[in-house]
């Protein structure tokens, strides 16, 4: 049997750590602060553990917390959209957007909340995948890839920006460290999306000779990253979407901000379906959040 808590605590949970506020926690529940805080404690009293650093104006997570916080949510995400594939709302136009696994979980997923208030009647379904769509037999609106060359041009694509390839360690692996020839003494992980992510890194060094490809491959960044924070060695991974773990110090860069620049990020679609209102606003939204962050090629970030 699945050890599984009470799904109304997680879900008051995962919607506190979103918000960072038991408040607009609240507001999105639909219930008071008080019974999102009783939610919360009861789920501590459970774990035996705290989850959150309560503070005057925000609640912090905890180490716990950030852990139970990840897969509660990703969790609560495929059940919401397990449940709209078999029961979807009849009002709602369903756009589904095929995307690569580090995109959605490292950008897109904790972007989409923005999205759904501003369009509550297009349902978006995402699918994970690093393999091209075939959109004569896929049933894809949308799809947002990382390719060494641009698509064909009966597809209706547009260039997003250029990854930022850096090399990322668990903090107490840095030590080790001190210079790209270092990397010598450290597994390199490996990822599907990108196999030549090592040697497209070293080859500016003259370096490519530290890499001979052996090392444990993982068919995703999501999956590469936390072995990386697990302690099995260094991987190559975009820059931005490593950002958030960087921040928080489960990851470093040991050498501090350098780059290369790997593959090409893509939105492709169908000509015939550019225009359809779903796949437009969602391209207009896409923009303007890489326009924001300042992750749109050419573009700079806003603060608001």
């Amino acid at each position: 049997m699945r050890h599984l808590p009470p799904l109304n605590a997680l879900r008051a949970f995962e919607a506190a750590a979103r918000h960072q506020s038991f408040q607009r926690a609240s507001d999105e529940l639909n219930v008071t602060a008080s019974a999102i805080s009783h939610q919360v404690r009861a789920l501590e009293d459970i774990l035996q553990v705290r989850l959150f650093v309560r503070r005057t104006r925000a609640v912090v997570l905890t180490e716990a917390g950030r852990h139970l916080f990840e897969g509660a949510r990703e969790g609560l995400d495929r059940i919401s959209l397990a449940v709209s594939s078999i029961h979807p709302d009849p009002d709602c136009e369903v756009l589904t957007v095929s995307t690569v696994p580090i995109f959605a979980s490292g950008w897109l997923v904790p972007r989409l909340t923005d999205f759904q208030s501003r369009h509550s009647r297009i349902q978006v379904r995402l699918e994970t995948s690093v393999d091209l769509i075939d959109f004569s037999t896929a049933d894809v609106d949308v799809a947002i890839r990382y390719l060494s060359q641009p698509p064909p041009d009966t597809l209706d694509a547009r260039f997003l920006f250029h990854e930022r390839l850096t090399v990322v360690c668990a903090p107490d692996c840095e030590t080790q460290l001190s210079t790209p020839r270092d990397l010598a003494k450290v597994t390199h992980i490996q990822t599907r999306l990108r196999p030549e992510g090592w040697r497209t890194w070293l080859a500016p060094l003259g370096l490519t000779h530290l890499d001979d490809g052996s090392g444990p491959m993982f068919d995703n960044d999501s999956l590469a990253l936390q072995a990386v924070m697990n302690g099995l060695g260094a991987a190559i991974t975009h820059q931005e979407i490593a950002h958030p773990l960087i921040a928080e110090g489960r990851l470093v860069e040991p050498f501090g901000d350098s780059h290369v620049i790997g593959l090409s990020c893509y939105w492709v679609c169908p000509r015939q379906r550019r225009e359809l209102p779903k796949v437009a606003a969602f391209h207009d939204w896409l923009l303007t959040q890489l326009t924001r962050e300042g992750l749109l090629e050419g573009s700079s970030p806003t603060h608001h």
